[in-house]
């Protein structure tokens, strides 16, 4: 438990951390006590821990950090912004690819149409055609204002041979039929980009990218395609297109960014001071909760440390004797009496101090059994002030009772336990002859009992966890079975008794003027969700 404190405590003061607020408590007032007012917190630095100075304000410029968390941003949100723009640019180019396909695609069917069907006939591009035919057809082309930046034409007739072409040198060659002209004479025609490099293109000089479309050259009176006409379009054009409309869509996508940023850097600015301020104040509840870790690893170790001495001194005195009776040869029967009665105490005293642990760590895990009953207090406060008379009679014990005190569902013998604790703490810290006062009173919904000694009191700060299960050995008071020498769990034991009741525990003390101890138990019976009740028939 050591080892993991002092690792957890190194490794929160190596990242440097910044204040930390640590309310003070009242010096002498329990913690399960009325709630005493309030004071001011003091927030300390790591270096002013062991000194107190003065706190330097915090201040709100722009830090490492804050430009840490901005440039984070910046980052993450331009991933985004760039993957969208990579895959709107693609779809923009595929998009207006297509368009400009299509409108190719419907440009040479009319040329097909009007301008290349009426000037061949089937027998023509079936047999071929004289260089008289072929001087016609370019003259006839070029009147009817094909396009000059027509790369190429060809006619094509079933058979793969170029029947006609601007480019003479390939008219009359035949070539394997792909799939795209073979398309073309099932009557489907085709648009595509293409590098010029195709087999059909040997010996010609044609300089990619080019737009190249095929459509199904049809004659009146046929159902089927007697050839095909091919043209090579210029691929310039449409990535001209292409690359001014994804120049708009990345300035678009630029000044909308430009705009998220100036929109998100106040919210980013604002999210992560909030995430410094959670994380400075997770570091300050860590610190917190570690310096409560240390208290109670150290308050069980001292508590363990003193059990351990009681379990080894009833022990000597156990064993000295044992060996005075078994090695004495001369002992009278008086004297074995007198040992074996020191041997008694000695033993009585370890059944207490395991009684008083295996009782606290029951109720501390909810396995204890309260046997519920009607129980009138006021008789009850009497049994056992008669029992405390009898066992200390160097004590006077004033009582007063309220007559009018109606009886409350409780276990009578832990509530009896409960009295009993407090009149022993306070014989056992009152000056023989002094006065001890037990008072018995109604308060609104709850019954009060009190415990008043006059004894030297607690000074400031020497009780603090007084009622807690791991008692400090410094405290003024520790218990029954605890007080000078005992296991210091009396007030705990106590204080849980109470708590199953449904009720509470609390004192308040000051030096040279004695203690008062105070609980309270409800008149109708509100148990903790811990308890196990069992009523009495």
């Amino acid at each position: 438990m050591d080892d993991l404190v002092d690792r957890f405590r190194d490794r929160l003061l190596a990242q440097r951390l910044g204040r930390v607020c640590i309310p003070e408590a009242p010096a002498h007032h329990s913690s399960l006590g009325p709630p005493p007012a309030r004071r001011p917190s003091h927030c300390l630095t790591m270096a002013e821990r062991t000194s107190r100075g003065a706190t330097m304000p915090a201040t709100k410029h722009l830090g490492p950090n804050s430009l840490g968390a901005l440039a984070r941003f910046g980052l993450l949100a331009l991933v985004p912004v760039v993957a969208l723009g990579a895959i709107l640019g693609h779809e923009l180019n595929v998009d207006l690819q297509q368009r400009y396909l299509d409108t190719a695609q419907s440009s040479a069917t009319l040329i097909t149409q009007v301008a290349v069907r009426p000037l061949l006939n089937p027998r023509e591009l079936s047999e071929g055609l004289t260089a008289v035919q072929i001087a016609d057809v370019d003259d006839k082309l070029q009147g009817a204002a094909v396009h000059q930046d027509v790369r190429r034409i060809k006619v094509w007739n079933r058979s793969g041979t170029v029947v006609y072409s601007d480019n003479h040198s390939i008219i009359g060659r035949t070539f394997e039929i792909e799939d795209d002209l073979a398309g073309a004479f099932a009557g489907h025609p085709h648009a595509g980009v293409t590098d010029g490099h195709a087999p059909e293109n040997s010996g010609d000089d044609l300089q990619g990218p080019l737009i190249e479309i095929y459509v199904p050259l049809v004659f009146d009176g046929n159902s089927s395609p007697s050839g095909a006409f091919e043209l090579y379009l210029p691929y310039a054009p449409v990535q001209a297109a292409i690359d001014s409309e994804a120049r708009q869509l990345y300035i678009i996508l630029a000044a909308g960014l430009t705009l998220f940023y100036a929109s998100m850097f106040p919210v980013v600015l604002l999210a992560d001071r909030w995430r410094r301020r959670l994380i400075r104040e997770a570091e300050t509840t860590a610190l917190a909760n570690l310096a409560v870790v240390e208290r109670l690893n150290k308050m069980k170790g001292e508590f363990l440390t003193r059990i351990s001495h009681q379990f080894r001194t009833a022990l000597v005195g156990i064993q000295g004797f044992s060996e005075l009776i078994r090695d004495s040869e001369d002992l009278d029967l008086p004297k074995v009496r007198a040992f074996a009665s020191d041997i008694y105490r000695d033993a009585e005293r370890l059944d207490h101090a395991f009684d008083d642990m295996l009782e606290l760590d029951r109720m501390e895990g909810g396995r204890a059994v309260l046997k519920i009953g009607q129980v009138d207090v006021n008789q009850l406060i009497s049994g056992v002030v008669d029992g405390a008379r009898d066992q200390n009679p160097r004590h006077n014990i004033d009582v007063s009772l309220d007559p009018a005190l109606p009886t409350v569902s409780g276990d009578p013998d832990k509530l009896s336990q409960v009295l009993t604790i407090l009149l022993d703490n306070a014989f056992k810290y009152s000056p023989p002859g002094t006065d001890i006062a037990v008072t018995s009173e109604s308060t609104g919904d709850h019954i009060m009992v009190t415990v008043k000694d006059h004894g030297p009191g607690m000074p400031a700060g020497s009780a603090s966890g007084l009622l807690e299960s791991y008692p400090n050995p410094g405290d003024a008071r520790n218990g029954t079975h605890g007080s000078n020498g005992g296991t210091g769990l009396g007030l705990p034991i106590a204080r849980q008794i109470v708590e199953m009741h449904g009720g509470r525990i609390w004192f308040d003390s000051a030096t040279a003027r004695g203690s008062n101890f105070y609980f309270t138990l409800p008149m109708r019976l509100r148990p903790s969700r811990k308890l196990r009740a069992v009523t009495r028939a």
